[in-house]
């Protein structure tokens, strides 16, 4: 049995059948621990390699990265949310304003490139402490260039990122940024002066990733590492004897059960090796961390338990995305607004008078489960219903209704 919050089954049924009528009248009218697998297998046309990592380290560091981003996205798992709950302000502060933009790039990057042999914990922290201070720059600059990609696909303009000793150039640039991570360091600018000096002292930097580390494994998440094993375990067996194949996109949909999203694609277009996480906690949460300096090599991690077994285990995985993002009522109401027609954000924004953040939020949540589609044109973005993803969800949820028929008319004969 599907389980979905806060709406009943039944009634959002009955709002998925209304989108879906909408839909039609448009169509009609318009005519084990430390595991790795470590065989990979090219992609054929994008001659892209397919990599699993399940080593605590590499879960470790993502599940460190989704605590930052879950400040401003709602798709994760419902344990994160109750993780950074948990969280010393100190703590959170840190793992918001450091790991978030800067140690995650540092310490994967370290991870795939010094393929240092770690057995646990300790050995992690003996491994990051070890870390040499240029991998620690080209780290920073990573996140430095990610800023820059991002900002220009939202702005549809050509962006450089700065260079880390021009502290004014700097400055200006990160001031300037719509990240979650620059609007909080707005908000404090001691924290941002200290994000600045990190940026120019790789030493204290990784001090600091390594307080960060033991702080957040010991009193928070070694319980949860251990919870998430047997998962982990069976999605690694799962790809094992045969890792997907294909282009990049038939990859990514291949393991994560969606198109590949545009906050993916802006990282990737260089891509020639993928090294998929697989994690419990990743949710709806669609990421493209680069690896190396070129941008050849990402990381992408996915939700292990969709790739878990069972009869409905295509099913499941199909619907997830879907599902979650409509499991909410503004998303219904903003999804229902659009029957009619596209609409660009601010119109969104106030026909639903709320503010424009909680209105983005909700509007990347269903770009990201598939239910949206969303387009730049004219410095504006807009957003329309994806058809296709609604057929496929009604079809779905049909089909678990007629193998219940099915298996109730077998148990009668």
């Amino acid at each position: 049995m599907l389980a979905v919050e806060r709406l009943d089954v039944s009634i959002r049924m009955h709002m998925i059948s209304i989108i879906y009528r909408h839909i039609r009248m448009r169509v009609h009218g318009a005519g084990s621990r430390g595991a790795e697998i470590v065989s990979s297998r090219k992609s054929e046309n994008a001659a892209a390699e397919v990599h699993f990592r399940g080593t605590l380290p590499y879960r470790l560091a993502c599940s460190l990265s989704f605590l930052a981003d879950a400040s401003w996205f709602e798709g994760f798992d419902s344990q994160i949310y109750v993780l950074r709950a948990s969280l010393s302000d100190e703590l959170r502060k840190e793992i918001d304003t450091v790991f978030g933009p800067l140690g995650k790039h540092v310490i994967l990057r370290h991870l795939w490139r010094d393929q240092p042999e770690i057995d646990g914990f300790a050995s992690l922290i003996a491994s990051v402490s070890q870390i040499r201070p240029p991998l620690i720059c080209e780290g920073i600059n990573a996140s430095l260039h990610g800023f820059a990609a991002a900002e220009a696909f939202r702005t549809r303009r050509n962006v450089q990122g700065p260079a880390v000793f021009d502290e004014l150039h700097l400055r200006e640039f990160l001031l300037s940024l719509e990240e979650p991570w620059s609007r909080t360091a707005r908000e404090d600018p001691a924290a941002f002066d200290q994000i600045l000096r990190l940026l120019q002292d790789p030493t204290e930097l990784k001090a600091r990733l390594v307080l960060i580390l033991t702080q957040f494994w010991s009193a928070h998440y070694q319980q949860v590492y251990d919870e998430c094993e047997a998962a982990i375990e069976r999605s690694l067996r799962h790809y094992a004897p045969h890792p997907p194949a294909g282009d990049f996109g038939a990859v990514y949909r291949a393991v994560t059960g969606r198109d590949v999203p545009d906050e993916v694609k802006i990282h990737i277009a260089a891509a020639r090796r993928i090294v998929f996480v697989p994690s419990c906690h990743v949710g709806l949460f669609a990421t493209a961390i680069p690896l190396d300096q070129a941008f050849e090599t990402v990381l992408i991690p996915y939700n292990c338990k969709a790739s878990e077994g069972g009869p409905h285990a295509g099913t499941a995985k199909d619907l997830f995305p879907m599902v979650k993002a409509l499991s909410d009522e503004t998303r219904l109401r903003i999804v229902l607004m659009l029957t009619s027609g596209e609409l660009y954000s601010q119109q969104i924004v106030d026909r639903l008078d709320l503010s424009q953040p909680s209105v983005s939020r909700h509007l990347s949540l269903l770009v990201a489960g598939g239910i949206l589609s969303a387009r730049w044109e004219g410095g504006m973005k807009f957003y329309r219903i994806n058809d296709q993803a609604i057929r496929q969800l009604t079809e779905r949820l049909s089909e678990l209704k007629m193998d219940r028929r099915s298996e109730g008319e077998e148990g009668e004969s």
